[in-house]
């Protein structure tokens, strides 16, 4: 399993507190299922949200952690279904040209 902090000081408030993405294996074993569910507990307790493809079991536990601490959970699913470029960034900058 792998955690990653996500920068998040240009997005919503309620993202201010941190975000930290979760990726894990497509069959973990209970001890990395176990690990995800302590890892992920650790951050929500401090009001971080979680990041994850819920559709993996790792992005699952991920999620469902989230939700029951009651922090957002952002779907990367969804996101990678929508994307949209950076606001003000250069590469908007020079498309818009």
């Amino acid at each position: 399993m792998r955690v990653f902090i996500i920068d998040t000081s240009n997005m919503a408030p309620e993202l201010q507190g941190g975000l930290i993405g979760v990726e894990g294996p497509t069959k973990p074993t209970a001890a990395e299922k176990k690990a995800c569910v302590e890892t992920v507990s650790q951050y929500v307790m401090a009001g971080w949200a979680i990041a994850a493809y819920p559709h993996t079991p790792i992005g699952w536990l991920a999620a469902l952690t989230a939700e029951t601490a009651c922090v957002p959970f952002v779907n990367l699913t969804r996101l990678a279904a929508h994307p949209e470029p950076p606001r003000g960034s250069a590469h908007t900058s020079v498309a818009l040209r």
